[in-house]
C-alpha cells in the first residue's frame, strides 16, 4: 500500500532530498523553504532548554517585556521590477512588516529599514523608493526609526534589496496563534488571490490583458483592528506571501496536528 503523499510535494517539483545546495525553491514557500527553516535554522537559533514546536510558526513572535506583550518581525524584500502596478519595493517593504505585526492582533510601533544598494543605481530611482516607504509608514501611523545602508559591486545586487523589521504592541485579551486553529474553523480572504503575483509578472513578463491587474499591496492593520471585535472568535491570520493559500493552509494544518 502506498504512502499517503505529502501535499507539501505538490508545492515544488525539485525533489529537496537530492540538494545540499541553496536552490531558488527554498525561497518559494513551500516544502523546501520549510525544510530550510525548520531543518536547518531554527534548531540552531533556539535558545538553550527552549522546547521544540513549542509555538507553532506565525508571521511574528510575541514577547513578553516586563509584562507587556511586544510582537516582533522581520523581512526581507527582492523584486523585479522594483516599480509595479499598484506599488513598488518601497510600498510592499513597510506594507510586508506591518501586516506581519497585524497577524499577531499588534498594533505597529516602529520599523527599521536596512538597504542594500547595487552600485549605479540611479539616484532618482532610490529616492522614488524612500519616498513611497515614507508615505506608506505614514498611512500605517508608525515611524522609521533605525537603519542600514550598504552599497555592493555592480552585478552583485538587482539594484535594491530591503529589509524591515518592526515592532508593535498586542492588546490584552488578544490571543491569534496558529496554536487556536481547530477543526471546523472557517477560511476568509481579504481579497481575490494572485492579484499581486500577476501584476508583477504582467510587467516583468511583457503580459498583456484587458484591464491591466493592479498589485493590491496594502497595510491590513486596520482591517485586522475591526477583527479583533471577534474576540476568541479569531482564531489565527496569516499574510500570505510567495506560497500563497495552499501553502500557509497546509503549514498551519500540519502543526495543528
Amino acid at each position: 500500500m502506498n504512502a499517503k503523499p505529502d501535499p507539501y510535494d505538490m508545492s515544488c517539483p525539485v525533489p529537496r532530498e537530492h540538494h545540499r545546495t541553496v536552490q531558488m525553491a527554498h525561497g518559494g514557500g513551500g516544502r523546501l523553504m520549510r525544510d530550510l527553516i525548520e531543518g536547518l535554522l531554527l534548531p540552531r537559533f533556539r535558545a538553550a532548554g527552549q522546547v521544540a514546536d513549542a509555538a507553532p510558526p506565525h508571521d511574528s513572535a510575541v514577547l513578553d517585556v516586563f509584562g507587556t506583550r511586544v510582537a516582533f518581525t522581520t523581512d526581507s524584500f527582492v523584486v523585479s521590477p522594483l516599480f509595479f502596478p499598484g506599488g513598488d519595493i518601497g510600498k510592499l517593504s513597510v506594507c510586508g512588516t506591518v501586516n506581519d505585526l497585524a497577524m499577531a492582533g499588534a498594533r505597529p510601533l516602529a520599523l527599521s529599514c536596512g538597504l542594500i544598494l547595487e552600485e549605479g543605481t540611479p539616484l532618482e530611482t532610490l529616492e522614488r523608493v524612500v519616498a513611497s516607504m515614507k508615505r506608506t509608514a505614514d498611512e500605517c501611523g508608525v515611524a522609521i526609526v533605525t537603519g542600514d545602508t550598504k552599497v555592493v559591486d555592480r552585478g552583485k545586487a538587482d539594484a535594491i534589496f530591503i529589509n524591515t523589521a518592526g515592532i508593535g504592541i498586542v492588546p490584552p485579551g488578544i490571543e491569534i496563534s496558529p496554536a487556536r486553529v481547530a477543526p471546523g474553523d472557517r477560511v476568509l480572504v481579504s481579497g481575490d488571490l494572485g492579484r499581486h503575483g500577476i501584476a508583477i509578472m504582467s510587467v516583468r513578463e511583457g503580459l498583456q490583458f484587458d484591464g491591466a491587474p493592479a498589485s493590491d499591496c496594502a497595510p491590513l492593520a486596520g482591517l485586522v483592528s475591526a477583527l479583533t471585535a471577534l474576540g476568541s472568535k479569531l482564531h489565527c491570520l496569516r499574510d500570505l506571501t510567495r506560497g500563497g493559500l495552499a501553502a500557509a493552509l497546509i503549514e498551519i494544518a500540519d502543526h495543528g496536528r
